[in-house]
């Protein structure tokens, strides 16, 4: 196990670096049909996602983006999505400004910045988020750009600069996220886990974080308080393997739950920022 065996890691890390391509431009795949990939456009996703855990792709305007993008997504095997309070039809989410009090609270739906997560952080083990789609069908009028970065990469780099910032965050009880009551009612139980760790279901290497402040537990320990500020300051910083795109109406990324992040941003009133959100229990293999 790479976590442990130093060879492994090795191994491993050496096969990364080599296979993982920096520029955004080697992601992109331009689909000619949604409903229908081809075998090099569909070969060219799934391999982009086992390199670099995502991929960006673009289609042409169309009707029925809902329809084309959970199309996309389950020729990519992603049927068995994350039935949350705010899914649509199909597993989309619909990631918009809201003023409905029960969905505004969350920041995604919010024009506000969304700091570096991944997905599902906060869902038990049974629920882990290993993939995700998301698309853009209006851009916002200014602003709102998303950053993201493999998770993996996140990891390899922590390790070469220094092995006991990801031991600390290896730890079982490294992160909390306390359970969810809305009117007494129990809507989501704790979360307890570590940072990185082997999935079990598919031996991948996992992470499951946040740089929420508000409602996260990080285990009271010297180590992990370190580690979680070594891991902070890395991601804002900039390296080969940080990525940056404001994306236009028609571009999607569909990743193996990249970290990510999204800038504030100033809606166009007439014509405000939307985008299509699936999240699911599987990888793209």
């Amino acid at each position: 196990m790479l976590l442990d065996n130093l060879d492994d890691y090795r191994y491993w890390r050496d096969e990364k670096l080599a296979n993982t391509p920096t520029t955004l431009g080697a992601y992109v795949v331009e689909i000619q049909n949604p409903f229908k990939l081809t075998s090099v456009e569909k070969n060219k996703l799934q391999s982009l996602c086992q390199k670099g855990n995502f991929a960006l792709f673009e289609i042409q305007p169309i009707d029925q983006y809902d329809e084309a993008i959970i199309s996309i997504n389950t020729q990519l095997g992603l049927k068995d999505f994350d039935q949350h309070l705010f899914v649509k039809t199909g597993g989309l989410a619909h990631i918009t400004q809201s003023d409905k009090k029960d969905q505004g609270e969350f920041i995604p739906y919010t024009d506000k910045n969304l700091g570096w997560h991944t997905d599902g952080y906060y869902n038990a083990i049974e629920q882990r988020i290993r993939a995700f789609s998301l698309f853009c069908v209006n851009p916002a009028l200014k602003g709102g750009a998303s950053e993201w970065i493999d998770p993996q990469m996140i990891y390899l780099l922590l390790r070469e600069d220094n092995p006991d910032v990801v031991k600390a965050l290896t730890h079982p009880e490294a992160m909390s996220i306390p359970e969810h009551r809305v009117d007494g009612e129990v809507r989501r139980a704790t979360s307890v886990g570590p940072v990185f760790f082997i999935d079990e279901k598919t031996q991948a290497l996992y992470m499951r974080y946040t740089q929420r402040k508000k409602n996260i537990e990080f285990l009271d320990s010297l180590e992990i308080k370190q580690a979680v500020e070594y891991l902070d300051t890395l991601l804002n910083t900039t390296t080969d393997y940080h990525f940056k795109h404001l994306m236009q109406t028609g571009q999607g990324l569909l990743c193996n739950n990249v970290l990510h992040k999204r800038n504030a941003f100033t809606d166009d009133k007439d014509n405000p920022r939307l985008l299509l959100r699936g999240r699911y229990f599987n990888r793209i293999e």
